[in-house]
């Protein structure tokens, strides 16, 4: 097989916004590089066999994701990393995050879960940095794989409460957090989020927009001064209504990415 593009090629599946099957995938690399449906066959397989990729069958057909069987980068810091894969020492600063394969949301493949990585990412180590978060105690609403709270531990926080109603989605979040040593930080939550007694420097809640704007009083109670909340699980349209909203219980928004229509903002809650 004659060497190929590999960046390219994967940029082709990571930036669709619509999950691709394995003959629609072979399809749009033929088409974008200009191969025979046969030689883009080759390449899917090569990668396929190199665990960059990965097959998943889904109501009967079969789509081509991202391979999470060795360690992949997420953003400068997170690297997700599979159960016995050890530490592999990367750079300096990176911060190795064991998920174990499950049915949970926050496998790292939607692109709500890196929106929020990423901006976990800046919210500790850019802008506004670790130290100008009021306390080290956060949150996680509908923490699904548990991956988010993991995130936030392992950047600086103390604690973090992970809250899920899904008893799925709770043993599966206690494994990872078991698997990552953090149960002493991260107590899984069966119950709906409840603020009493909360007093907390960072939230996060990868949830639809209309949860989101239903818990944003509850948000606003748990919080101290100064806080500051990650909030995904938005399409891109509905951005600037969330931030609408948020902003009459005293949230003020710092950051926003978008990724294949979806989005991700940091908001500061001035108290």
């Amino acid at each position: 097989m004659a060497p190929f593009n590999k960046t390219r090629v994967l940029d082709i599946l990571f930036e669709s916004e619509a999950r691709l099957t394995a003959r629609a995938y072979i399809r749009e690399i033929a088409s974008e590089c200009g191969l025979s449906p046969r030689e883009a066959k080759k390449i899917l397989t090569t990668l396929v066999n190199d665990q960059t990729l990965a097959y998943q069958d889904l109501y009967g057909s079969t789509y081509v994701m991202e391979s999470f069987s060795k360690p992949v980068r997420i953003t400068d810091r997170f690297i997700i990393s599979p159960p016995g894969t050890g530490r592999t020492p990367h750079g300096p600063d990176d911060i190795d995050i064991t998920i174990l394969v499950g049915i949970s949301f926050g496998s790292g493949h939607h692109p709500t879960t890196r929106l929020c990585l990423e901006a976990l990412d800046r919210l500790f180590y850019i802008s506004p940095g670790r130290d100008a978060l009021p306390g080290k105690n956060g949150g996680d609403i509908g923490t699904g794989s548990g991956i988010l709270a993991i995130a936030a531990c392992k950047a600086g926080m103390a604690t973090c409460r992970a809250w899920e109603i899904d008893a799925n989605a709770v043993s599966e979040a206690r494994q990872n957090v078991a698997a990552n040593n953090l149960t002493a930080r991260i107590p899984v939550i069966d119950s709906l989020m409840s603020p009493d007694g909360l007093s907390l420097g960072l939230i996060t809640a990868n949830l639809r927009f209309p949860t989101l704007k239903q818990i944003a009083p509850l948000i606003r109670a748990a919080l101290l001064p100064g806080a500051a909340i990650v909030l995904s699980g938005i399409r891109t349209w509905e951005t600037q209504d969330l931030k609408t909203h948020y902003q009459t219980f005293g949230f003020t928004p710092l950051w926003e990415k978008n990724k294949k229509n979806w989005s991700v903002v940091i908001f500061k809650y001035s108290g």
